[in-house]
Parts: C-alpha cells; sequence; structure tokens
C-alpha cells in the first residue's frame, strides 16, 4: 500500500540505536524549527540546531553517526549537505496538519524515537487543500485547516531498521500520540519517483561490501 508515495529501502539498514545516543547528546540543542528554515511556520515544531558555533565546533557531517548514513546516497539535482538534514522533535500530542513540503520533492525518513517509530503518517486526497490545492507540485507550501476523515486515505507506519524515502508532493499529515517523535530527515529534491528507479537500478544506493 502507498506504493506510488513511499518506498522503504530494504536494500539497506540502519541502527536506530546509535542515532538515539547521538540524539541524548544534542537534544539541548533543539529549537523553533523556523530558526533553522527561514520559511517555516513558527511554533510548529522543534529541530536541532547544529552549526560551527554551537557544539563541538562541529555540523551534523562531521559526525559518523549522520554522515555514515548520508554517504549511502547519491542524488542527482543537488548534494545532501549540512543544511538538507534535520533531526526534527514534535511533542506528545502535537498535529501537523495535512500539506504539502516547500522545495524539496522527497525525504528520507529515519525514525529515532520512540523504539516502534511512533505514529506513522497520514495521507490525504489533494481536495483537503481547498484553495491551496493548487499549490500542489510547486515550490510552494500548500496546507489544509487540520484532519478530515472525508479526505482521509490511509496511514503509513514507518520502518525503523530501513529508511523510507516519501513523496513529499504528497499530501500528508502527522497527528502525533502521547510520545516523543523524533526523526532524522533527509531532504532529496529529485522527484520521488525518478528517485525509486535509481535506487531499484542501483544508482542512488552506495552499498559497501562488508
Amino acid at each position: 500500500m502507498f506504493e506510488d508515495r513511499i518506498y522503504e529501502m530494504k536494500e539497506i539498514t540502519y541502527d536506530r540505536k546509535r542515532l538515539e545516543d547521538f540524539y541524548d547528546r544534542v537534544k539541548h540543542l533543539a529549537v523553533d524549527y523556523s530558526e533553522i528554515r527561514s520559511r517555516a511556520t513558527k511554533g510548529l515544531f522543534s529541530s536541532i540546531k547544529l552549526d560551527k558555533d554551537n557544539h563541538e565546533g562541529k555540523e551534523f557531517l562531521d559526525y559518523p553517526e549522520i554522515s555514515e548514513i548520508v554517504e549511502l546516497f547519491n542524488p542527482v539535482k543537488k548534494k545532501i549537505g549540512n543544511g538538507n538534514i534535520a533531526i526534527t522533535v514534535y511533542q506528545p500530542y502535537f498535529e501537523f496538519h495535512p500539506h504539502t513540503d516547500f522545495s524539496r520533492k522527497a525525504v528520507i525518513m529515519i525514525p529515532i524515537l520512540p523504539e516502534d517509530g511512533g505514529k506513522g503518517l497520514d495521507f490525504y486526497a489533494d481536495e483537503i487543500l481547498g484553495d491551496d490545492a493548487h499549490l500542489v507540485h510547486s515550490d510552494e507550501q500548500a496546507m489544509a485547516p487540520g484532519h478530515d476523515e472525508e479526505f482521509y486515505i490511509g496511514t503509513c507506519k514507518y520502518s525503523t531498521i530501513h529508511p523510507t524515502l516519501m513523496d513529499t508532493e504528497r499530501v500528508h499529515g502527522v497527528r502525533n500520540d502521547d510520545r516523543t517523535r523524533v526523526y532524522l530527515q533527509i531532504s532529496i529534491y529529485d522527484m520521488f519517483e525518478d528517485t525509486v528507479k535509481r535506487i531499484k537500478s542501483g544508482d542512488f544506493l552506495t552499498i559497501k561490501e562488508k
């Protein structure tokens, strides 16, 4: 289900506990996401801010816990840099209203907490966006006022073993439960379907021999 909007990369795995230990070391650096992304809505959720001025003089890619994951991926349009990496923190009962993302075309989602990945991602029909529906497939973000069962399609559950590629041009949202939800996100600027083709052909992933 949802093969047209998510792709679980069973070709590779990641170490969730290793990322949890990394998050524990940097979680005090969480700030409002709008302080990191100028086009983000203030007050939605927090994200870890790592730059050379605020923690050990290092950025995300200076840490092997992050760089060794990023090195697995080979996008075409934009090389993955520190600015394309985020650790997002959703507080208990936070709701991210149905929306599409701006700028990026896809995202690699890697759950850190809770251990089971927490609440999954809700998908919706475009019609839930109302007057913002024309913004789908543009570089502008479209946002609905909230969950609506009429346009709700279903929920996907993320793997805590394999990274998952998600099409950010599909209307999606999150209704968190009573636990803090922490994810590593890696933004991709190639189209979702093109990236899936490159994964299947072996061009997107760098798989090291053990």
